[in-house]
């Protein structure tokens, strides 16, 4: 066949080529020119703890993956509590405990296998549970408690928080007592102690801390709106509206928030700068402003009248938030203080300005309003906040030099964080574990108003009575009531009625005998035989874990300082002892 002849024009000017599996480009080479589109995908980590974070944000979490928790004890209890602070995410946990596994432990605690009978624990319960959270580390201590009281006590305070699970009452009254005399030195560790007890379906939970500050309790409303007093910008923006030129879309999307200032400063300039203050004068305002409708189904004047008690409610500082302003370690801080002490201090110097308020927050409740009005409106308030937080953050410096420490020893997230939320600070005065489980202050009370001769006191109180006078025989015998076959356990009822009776007439000499729900709780603890209940550990642990992460991220007001659990009954009840 005759080769084919050469072309003259100019598209055939190069030679034919077959393509080739080795000419083949990939897609990022032949994508170079295009820019790469963004991932907007929330990262793994985030993927993660997604839930949790719309709980405690991300200041929360940073706490929580800094904290390092030790479970000293080995039970079900302990270690339903730790699983509820591994998966979201503790920086660390250790676990002391010296005692081998039995298949009694197994039988009660999915963290133990029939494998494990007989060997260490406390490691085989970390292996276990270091499964839950890849990013969580865990270790195992296996010594004696005792000993290493006596011989390392700085172990116990270099944990960010301890759980005690039934341990036996002489051990926990050491490590109580241990915890508490450190935080009594000045810039001492403050670690929280939560300690639990369990017998069969009854439980108790105790909290030990000395002083716990509260970034921020979540309270159902922090919304500073000032509409009583509003600042220049807010006060400037809803005189300037031209309302008679809207038309009726806008008009009726206009935030009830910016009515009522309005109407605020129409009602000043008819009455002298007085503010209403009779009841006829609020009636005579709420018609004003429903005077100022145009139609009769506008949703946002309906907002307005239903909040126009702002306009003559002042707005104040909460009374908590006063308390805390007066005590002796937030009037007098020095170089030891804790950032909340330096936080509530600044605010005390900031509020001696006019108009004697906290910053303003930033941010607004929900409300009827188009998005471009709404967005106006939480931007004057995103405004006066930036310049609130300026003036304070400025005296916080001044504080802060004061007493020998930098401008910045308080991270700028924290001062911001407490600028927007001062109503959701607080502060918890514990008291020592002895005092709780000693028969004074409150729980004396409640024996001499409760526990009369023909008083009945409720079932959780007479529980919390009879898991003392159990505490007291383990004390006395060196184990827990009936749990030697050879003994009698009705006996052993007697003699804790016995225990309890002799307190009882002490703060009342007229009871002859116990009321009939205390005998009754005497006989379920002692049924209980303190064994270690599946879904029982699964309660407590849950309810346990929950204020360890109140603790740790300072948010939400934690338990204070008692509670306990009937599952007999379903019932639960918290004391302040």
């Amino acid at each position: 066949m005759a080769a084919r002849p050469a072309s003259s024009s100019p598209e055939h000017t190069r030679p034919y080529k077959l393509a080739r599996m080795t000419d083949a480009v990939d897609v990022d080479s032949a994508t170079t020119a295009v820019e790469p589109i963004p991932s907007y995908r929330p990262d793994a980590k985030t993927r993660r703890y997604d839930r949790q974070l719309r709980l405690w944000a991300s200041a929360g979490q940073r706490s929580l993956e800094s904290a390092r928790i030790l479970l000293v004890g080995h039970d079900a209890s302990g270690c339903q509590t730790l699983k509820n602070l591994i998966l979201p995410g503790i920086a660390h946990f250790a676990i002391l405990s010296d005692t081998s596994t039995t298949m009694a432990d197994v039988g009660s605690n999915f963290f133990l296998h029939p494998s494990s009978v007989g060997k260490p624990i406390a490691a085989e319960e970390v292996g276990y549970l270091k499964e839950l959270n890849p990013a969580v580390s865990g270790e195992a201590h296996d010594q004696s408690v005792e000993q290493l009281l006596e011989s390392e006590p700085d172990f116990f305070t270099s944990f960010t928080l301890i759980i005690a699970s039934n341990l036996p009452p002489t051990i926990e009254s050491r490590i109580a007592d241990l915890l508490w005399q450190a935080s009594e030195a000045v810039g001492g560790p403050d670690i929280p102690l939560i300690a639990i007890r369990n017998s069969g379906f009854i439980g108790r939970i105790e909290i030990q801390l000395r002083e716990h500050p509260i970034i921020d309790s979540h309270p159902d409303t922090t919304h500073t709106l000032r509409v009583d007093t509003p600042f220049r910008l807010l006060d400037d923006y809803a005189r300037s509206l031209d309302l008679d030129n809207m038309d009726s879309m806008e008009y009726s999307h206009v935030p009830w928030v910016v009515l009522l200032v309005r109407a605020r400063a129409m009602w000043l300039d008819q009455h002298s700068g007085q503010l209403p203050e009779t009841s006829e004068e609020k009636a005579k305002f709420k018609a004003m402003l429903k005077g100022l409708k145009r139609k009769g189904d506008e949703e946002n004047f309906e907002e307005a009248e239903s909040q126009a008690y702002r306009v003559w409610n002042k707005s104040e500082v909460p009374y908590e938030v006063q308390q805390l302003l007066q005590d002796p370690s937030v009037r007098d801080v020095s170089a030891n203080s804790k950032n909340l002490h330096f936080l509530l201090h600044a605010l005390g110097i900031y509020l001696k300005d006019t108009p004697h308020l906290p910053p303003v927050s930033p941010s607004l409740p929900d409300m009827h309003s188009s998005t471009t009005s709404y967005v106006a409106l939480q931007n004057l308030y995103k405004q006066q906040f930036k310049h609130d937080l300026g003036v304070y953050s400025g005296i916080l410096e001044k504080v802060l030099e004061r007493v020998g420490l930098p401008a910045d020893a308080v991270p700028s997230e924290e001062v911001e964080g407490f600028a927007r939320n001062v109503a959701g600070v607080g502060m918890v005065k514990g008291n020592a574990l002895k005092d709780v489980k000693g028969v004074r202050g409150a729980l004396r009370e409640l024996i001499v108003n409760e526990v009369t001769p023909d008083g009945e006191p409720s079932v959780n109180l007479s529980l919390h009575l009879a898991l003392l006078a159990a505490e007291r025989f383990h004390t006395a015998h060196g184990r827990w009531p009936n749990t030697d076959r050879s003994a009698d356990p009705a006996a052993e009822t007697h003699e804790l009625e016995a225990t309890l009776l002799r307190i009882v007439q002490e703060l009342n000499p007229k009871v002859q005998e116990l009321p009939e729900p205390v005998t009754q709780s005497i006989a379920e603890v002692v049924r209980g035989a303190f064994g270690c209940i599946a879904t029982t550990a699964a309660f407590l642990g849950g309810i346990a874990a929950q204020e360890a992460i109140k603790l740790v991220t300072n948010q939400y007001t934690p338990l204070d300082n008692v509670v306990i659990a009937d599952l007999v009954h379903s019932t639960l009840e918290k004391f302040k002892l």
